[in-house]
């Protein structure tokens, strides 16, 4: 069941974005439930007690908490699964909307081909979101989620490699050994919040193995680029504060990249 949340004080619109929803997933013999809200209040006091839905379609002028107000309020709870789709009828919202990661901005009036392609698009990077990472350390093999990795560090053949704390305790493939046991495999913050592993390879050979939204910006740094916060032409920032220079070979190839991704991610020009 893909869960998808629909927010707009047009009840009308709702209405009729709810059928074109159902539609689409009947079309694409996809199972969905859906759930509607009509202000920005509502759905911020539900979403304290529930989990947010799969993708939310979220209107951006809503009366007195905007659809902006609402997705802060799931970025800032370190929601970064819910694919947000903000409706507007203006584009002049397109980069207050980037740091809020958009799946799409759709304008009104939203039409069903519109629908089903982000719908399409959703599940195909949910599914992408379940790819392994998996890396040996000595003669154990680890696996973890992409979708947890906020990026990689080499330094003299050891590759740090940065990720959420959910993803710390994730079944592991044992080349030989006892698989029911337990292996301490780096170091987490005092926060708790993010978790280090070390092994050893080549970051190129690492690169290889990642999906789309991995970003290689220096012979030594490959980024997640849904965790990070900032892009100058030099710099990138991630969520967690740590900086990264962009090395001069990279630098055309990074911006064409992430040009790229926000482009597949928001269709209005940046």
């Amino acid at each position: 069941m893909y869960n998808i949340g629909i927010c707009d004080d047009d009840k009308i619109f709702c209405a009729g974005l709810e059928e074109m929803v159902h539609s689409a997933a009947k079309a694409m013999h996809q199972k969905v439930g859906t759930e509607v809200w009509y202000s920005g209040e509502s759905i911020m006091r539900d979403l304290e007690k529930m989990p947010c839905p799969d993708i939310l379609f979220l209107d951006i002028e809503l009366y007195e908490k905007s659809g902006i107000d609402v997705g802060k309020f799931i970025r800032n709870g370190d929601d970064y699964m819910t694919h947000i789709v903000f409706v507007s009828s203006r584009q002049q919202y397109a980069m207050q909307l980037f740091k809020l990661q958009p799946l799409d901005f759709l304008i009104k009036p939203v039409v069903k081909e519109q629908v089903k392609e982000v719908l399409e698009r959703s599940l195909r990077q949910k599914a992408q979101g379940k790819a392994l990472f998996e890396y040996q350390r000595g003669g154990v093999f680890y696996q973890v989620p992409c979708r947890d990795i906020l990026y990689f560090v080499s330094s003299d053949k050891k590759i740090t490699v940065r990720v959420k704390e959910e993803g710390r305790d994730l079944s592991r493939c044992f080349a030989g050994g006892d698989a029911g046991s337990k292996q301490s495999v780096g170091k987490g913050d005092e926060a708790g919040q993010l978790f280090s592993r070390e092994f050893y390879g080549k970051l190129k050979d690492v690169a290889e193995k990642l999906p789309a939204g991995f970003i290689m910006i220096h012979q030594s740094y490959i980024v997640n680029s849904d965790y990070v916060a900032e892009y100058t032409y030099e710099t990138v920032k991630m969520q967690d504060g740590s900086l990264f220079n962009i090395s001069k070979p990279y630098r055309k190839a990074t911006r064409n990249r992430i040009k790229e991704l926000e482009k597949e991610r928001l269709h209005v020009g940046i």
